[in-house]
């Protein structure tokens, strides 16, 4: 019996510990961008806005991954505000080729950039 609430104590602090956010988790920002896919973000550096040739369609039904690419050209990578992190394409999906203004923390590793997406919505060019 001992053991049954051993195992069960040790489940819950693991499950609180995936629960909580890390300590030093910076601040919300909001950034303004379009959403994108990352081969012709990183392929094209003079179009910032995309194209209505479709093209940005096409790569993300063929599976591009989306990121986000502010007018001064800064590309970030959303994820999830959820640890373990989920997948966040289905909300991005409807704001494909839009200017929007995401809500989230932003996170920084090496020249990479991140930010979860707490909250999107578009807004007038």
């Amino acid at each position: 019996m001992k053991t049954i609430a051993r195992t069960l104590a040790f489940l819950f602090a693991i499950g609180i510990a995936f629960a909580q956010k890390p300590l030093n988790e910076p601040p919300a920002v909001t950034i303004v961008g379009y959403v994108r896919d990352s081969g012709c973000v990183h392929r094209f550096h003079e179009v910032v806005k995309p194209l209505p040739n479709g093209c940005v369609e096409a790569c993300a039904r063929g599976g591009s991954p989306l990121v986000l690419l502010t007018k001064d050209a800064h590309v970030y990578h959303p994820i999830s505000s959820e640890m373990p992190d989920v997948d966040v394409r289905p909300k991005l999906m409807p704001f494909l080729g839009k200017l929007v203004k995401v809500t989230g923390h932003v996170y920084n590793r090496g020249d990479s950039n991140a930010i979860s997406l707490e909250q999107i919505h578009t807004v007038a060019e």
